[in-house]
């Protein structure tokens, strides 16, 4: 599950990245749905927490203050991440 979260999360936020750039709020919507979703369901609480906020942005269709809610969200996901790989190499005593 952490393997596959972090190969997903990483795609997610890809999206919601070029949904950002492109303009695009339903892009932007859809991709932050689903990464709220597994990160709160991974207990990645600032994650979800961040893809909140850009979920409503893009359901609202107001995308102004999105780029910098991106850069919270880059930040705070790099850091879940990087708590993720320690446990998966302290699981595997690498």
């Amino acid at each position: 599950m952490l393997n596959e979260y972090l190969k997903d999360s990483r795609v997610l936020v890809g999206r919601i990245r070029e949904a950002v750039e492109h303009s695009d709020p339903k892009a932007l919507y859809e991709a932050a749905h689903r990464l709220k979703s597994s990160s709160a369901q991974l207990g990645a609480l600032a994650t979800a927490a961040g893809c909140a906020k850009l979920e409503t942005l893009g359901r609202e269709a107001h995308l102004e203050t999105a780029p910098a809610l991106v850069q919270e969200l880059v930040l705070g996901h790099q850091s879940t991440c990087q708590a993720i790989e320690m446990e998966l190499r302290a699981r595997t005593g690498h």
